[in-house]
């Protein structure tokens, strides 16, 4: 068969279409790129930290404004009588006292209009008829505080004590019912507590605490139309749980003067409160308990549901006010009448420790506390009586004296 040879020209083509039409070999798969190493875990927050929100612009700030308790103090029966407990936080005149000076200068201390005008409003809101204060500079200002800022409250009869607190601050009573006796305990001798630790749950001993009261208590013995009354206005020390062990001996110390007393008289009406600066899971609260005195927050108003901002006595967010009363004065209280009074608390974002002389306070703060109170209707023995025999607590006050 003859053959024909192709131009050069239409070979070429031949061989580049043959190479287009031919398959490709595959590509090569990539390699997979290479595994990250996990992230480190971040640290939690801590509580107050800017990672936590509290001073962070990205969380929504709470207003300052009534967080705890309530804005409204509940009405008193007819015939009862009101007994509360407010730690003012540090209120000083601005009369300069001599004997506190350098750090502890009182003047450098005088509290602010707007801080007296909001605690005068706690106090016309809470309508007590004996009111229990701490943190108060002394007789004269408390004086001078009633007179200027709580005119026509009917509190004819004032007390305040030295307790032998270094800053100065001391307990009072505002009564509008006679105190006929008091007491303060500045040298009490607390080394005899040790004896009392029976059981578990007490505090390590600390040989540096616990030989004296920090703020010695105030005794009041108020005469109620015969219906005689005996209150222990209380601000036990301060600080953490390294110092409970100094609580403690302090409720202890207490909680015998109250024996003694009920030594003479079992019906009598006695009362332990204030500012214990302990929580109730402590121990400083439970001696009272554990001895057989009720507290308030046992007659306290509601009782279902999440009450816990109801209750809480401190703008920290704790119950650390108490009220600690015997059975003949327990037996007395109007049932659901316990309560807290709301004051303004600061904004979340506010740090007091950043304001110490709290120049950034809101409008309308009073205090880092909460006013409590617990309503009596006093036995039909003791109303309009002699405090003579057969009147309910009417053995008149005890001989248990300042050492």
């Amino acid at each position: 068969m003859p053959s024909f040879a192709l131009p050069a020209s239409l070979a070429i083509s031949a061989l580049l279409l043959a190479l287009q039409s031919a398959p490709q070999a595959p590509t090569a798969p990539k390699a997979p790129p290479a595994p990250k190493a996990p992230a480190s875990p971040k640290a939690p927050a801590k509580p107050g930290s800017e990672q936590d929100g509290s001073a962070s612009k990205s969380k929504t700030v709470r207003a300052a404004g009534f967080w705890y308790g309530v804005p409204k103090a509940p009405e008193k029966k007819k015939g009862a009588i009101r007994v509360a407990a407010y730690n003012v936080e540090n209120v000083f005149d601005g009369v300069d006292d001599p004997s506190l000076q350098g750090e502890y200068d009182d003047i450098k201390m005088t509290t602010k209009p707007g801080r007296l005008e909001a605690i005068a409003d706690a106090i016309r809101r809470l309508d007590a008829d004996v009111l229990c204060i701490e943190e108060i500079e002394g007789l004269d200002c408390l004086k001078w505080f009633r007179d200027t800022y709580l005119k026509g409250m009917g509190y004819d009869h004032a007390i305040s004590e030295d307790v032998g607190y270094y800053r100065g601050v001391e307990q009072a009573c505002l009564s509008r019912f006679p105190i006929i006796s008091h007491a303060t305990y500045v040298q009490e001798d607390l080394s005899d507590m040790d004896a009392k630790r029976v059981g578990s749950g007490w505090a390590g001993r600390k040989a540096d605490q616990g030989a004296k009261f920090q703020r010695s208590p105030l005794r009041v013995d108020i005469d109620v139309n015969g219906y005689r009354l005996t209150l222990f206005s209380v601000h036990f020390k301060a600080g953490g749980k390294e110092f409970s062990y100094h609580r403690e001996s302090e409720a202890l110390q207490v909680m015998q003067f109250i024996d003694e007393i009920l030594a003479k008289d079992p019906a009598a009406n006695v009362a332990v409160l204030g500012d214990f600066n302990a929580s109730p899971s402590d121990k400083t609260p439970k001696v009272f308990a554990e001895a057989g005195m009720r507290g308030a927050y046992d007659f306290r108003g509601t009782k279902k549901g999440n009450t816990k901002d109801l209750y809480t006595t401190h703008d920290s967010g704790r119950v650390i006010d108490y009220v600690y009363m015997t059975k003949g004065m327990a037996d007395d209280v109007v049932d659901s009448s316990f309560f807290v009074l709301s004051t303004v608390h600061p904004a979340s974002d506010y740090d007091w420790r950043k304001d110490p002389d709290k120049t950034k306070i809101p409008a309308g703060y009073a205090s880092d506390h909460y006013p409590i109170a617990i309503d009596l209707m006093p036995a039909k023995g003791g109303i309009g009586g002699s405090g003579g025999a057969g009147t309910k607590g009417g053995s008149g006050p005890t001989d248990t004296q300042a050492k």
